[in-house]
């Protein structure tokens, strides 16, 4: 991982960037991992998320079986069910695998995953929606596989014991609808790990490395069927 930080900030010595630098990851993903760290320039404290070594090529070759085997697990699925394949049910189940996919080839590109963090956090700032927040991306340290935000202080809101976490869980619903209904752009990884409640009583959402532009049209229809 180191190597990898070291290339992508284009530096021979990490000292040069952080004063200090975890040894070890402090939170770990398929496609990532998080080191915890202090700007040298300005003495903050940072997360470090690195791209693992290889992941695109990885998850190249698993889409490509996977769009191989596809139409072999399908006509087997329906074969058990007593139902005859058609071509439709092949293509409707490869077009599944490549939006899968889309996803998680989406989630190595850590520039874009900046751009949806801020963008997020502008949104909810200009909608007065203060209770919600995102990590503040260090633009100046994000490259293709390395993203920089300020570190974020706080509790996975499954596993706090403050008498807000039910405020807090009606603002992650605000916040959501908010995204599906208005901004268009929805964080499409809200496990646990990725809802946190900060040292101040608000909620941060973490990882916008998978997100799902929601069009105009769908948009429209849900609110139709809401009202």
């Amino acid at each position: 991982a180191y190597d990898v930080l070291r290339k992508e900030l284009g530096v021979s010595d990490l000292n040069e960037v952080f004063s200090e630098l975890s040894a070890e990851p402090v939170a770990s993903a398929s496609i990532g991992q998080v080191y915890k760290g202090n700007l040298r320039s300005n003495g903050k404290t940072v997360a470090v998320k690195i791209q693992r070594p290889g992941i695109l090529s990885e998850i190249a070759l698993d889409l490509h079986v996977l769009r191989i085997l596809t139409p072999i697990q399908t006509a087997l699925q329906n074969a058990a069910n007593g139902v005859k394949t058609s071509q439709e049910d092949i293509d409707t189940a490869v077009a599944l695998v490549d939006e899968w996919g889309r996803g998680f080839v989406a989630e190595t590109d850590y520039r874009l995953e900046a751009l949806n963090t801020v963008t997020f956090e502008k949104a909810m700032r200009e909608r007065g929606l203060d209770a919600v927040c995102a990590p503040t991306v260090v633009e100046e340290y994000t490259r293709d596989k390395v993203l920089l935000t300020e570190w974020v202080d706080g509790t996975r809101l499954d596993s706090s014991q403050s008498p807000d976490v039910p405020r807090l869980c009606g603002v992650a619903i605000n916040a959501y609808l908010t995204m599906l209904l208005d901004t268009g752009v929805l964080h499409c990884d809200p496990h646990p790990g990725n809802l946190l409640r900060t040292n101040d009583g608000r909620l941060c959402i973490l990882d916008w490395g998978m997100t799902l532009s929601v069009p105009n049209d769908l948009q429209y229809a849900l609110l139709e069927f809401i009202a």
